[in-house]
C-alpha cells in the first residue's frame, strides 16, 4: 500500500510546497489537486519544473475532471477540451489515474443538472459521457476514478457501480471516499462486500453529522472536523476495505478551513501517522 499527499490537506500551499511537505513528512506519493497545477502553469512556469521537483515522488492520481452529466452541446465541447488537457498533463506527469466527478455543480459545488430526470435517465447520459473519457484516457494510458458527489443524485456506492458497469470500460473504477459515502449511508459492511477491481484509491476523512445525513455542498460544518475527530470509525472503515484485498492508495483527504490555518507540514505529518497507525 501506498500512502499518498492529498493536496487539499495543505490546502492553501502552492504545488512545489505541497510535494517538499510529502517529502519531509513521509509520504510515499502524492494526489495532486489540479487547480494547484493549473495556476502554476497559468503563471508561465514549465510543466518540467513540477518533473523535476517530483524525482522519488509518484504522482498516484490527478484531479479532477468534473461535472460529469453535462448534456448541452458547448458544455459537453468544454467537457472533452477539459480531458483531454488533463489527460496530457496526467501523462507528462506519469499519473496512472485521473479523477471524475459527478455533476454538474454551481460555483460552490452545489449540483444544478437534470432535476426532472429519473434515475434511469441520468445514469443513461453519465455512462454514455463516461465512456466517451474513458476513450480519451486510454489513449494516454490512464484509467479514471469516479468520486461520486453526496449532493449529486447519482452518489454512494450502489450508483457508482451501476454507472461503472454500464460504461463497460476497463479504465474505470472508484475513489473510497469516507466522507461521501458515510453521508448517503454507506456502511463499512458495504464497503467489505465489494469486489477489489473496482477500487482505485482512497480518501481518508472524517464527518461530524451522523451516517447518512447528505450535505448540500462540500462547504458544510461537517467538514470541519479533524480526521479522528469525528463519527466515522475510522478503524471499521480502514479494515472494511483492507478486507477486500485492496493493496493500492490511500491519501487523507482534509476540507477544513480552520485546520488549513495551522502549520501544513504538522498537519501533513500528523494525518499520515493516524493513517498508518490504522493501517497497519
Amino acid at each position: 500500500m501506498v500512502v499518498a499527499l492529498n493536496g487539499t490537506v495543505t490546502m492553501y500551499c502552492n504545488l512545489l510546497t505541497d510535494i517538499r511537505i510529502a517529502k519531509e513528512t513521509g509520504y510515499q506519493g502524492i494526489e495532486i489537486v489540479g487547480s494547484k497545477l493549473y495556476r502554476f502553469l497559468d503563471e508561465g512556469f514549465d510543466l518540467s519544473v513540477i518533473k523535476d521537483s517530483l524525482k522519488d515522488l509518484p504522482v498516484v492520481a490527478l484531479g479532477f475532471i468534473q461535472d460529469l452529466e453535462r448534456t448541452e452541446v458547448k458544455e459537453h465541447e468544454a467537457l472533452i477540451r477539459e480531458t483531454e488537457k488533463i489527460c496530457v498533463l496526467a501523462e507528462e506527469l506519469e499519473c496512472p489515474t485521473v479523477q471524475i466527478l459527478t455533476g454538474p455543480l454551481i460555483k460552490g459545488g452545489a449540483y444544478k443538472g437534470h432535476p426532472q430526470a429519473s434515475r434511469k435517465e441520468l445514469l443513461s447520459l453519465s455512462a454514455r459521457n463516461m465512456k466517451e473519457i474513458a476513450a480519451i484516457a486510454r489513449t494516454h494510458h490512464l484509467s479514471l476514478y469516479l468520486e461520486a458527489l453526496n449532493w449529486a443524485p447519482l452518489s454512494g456506492l450502489d450508483d457508482s457501480l451501476e454507472l461503472i458497469n454500464m460504461a463497460a470500460e476497463d479504465n474505470i473504477g472508484l475513489v473510497i471516499d469516507f466522507w461521501h459515502m458515510w453521508c448517503v449511508g454507506v456502511t463499512a459492511e458495504s464497503i467489505a462486500k465489494l469486489d477489489k477491481r473496482y477500487i482505485m484509491g482512497v480518501h481518508f476523512c472524517d464527518s461530524s453529522d451522523p451516517l447518512g445525513v447528505r450535505s448540500p455542498d462540500e462547504t458544510q460544518p461537517s467538514r470541519r472536523v479533524w480526521t479522528g475527530g469525528g463519527l466515522v470509525p475510522l478503524k471499521d472503515w480502514v479494515d472494511a476495505v483492507k478486507s477486500t484485498g485492496y493493496d493500492g492508495w490511500w491519501s487523507p483527504e482534509l476540507f477544513s478551513p480552520k485546520h488549513w490555518e495551522l502549520n501544513p507540514w504538522q498537519t501533513a505529518l500528523n494525518l499520515r501517522e493516524l493513517l498508518e497507525y490504522l493501517l497497519y
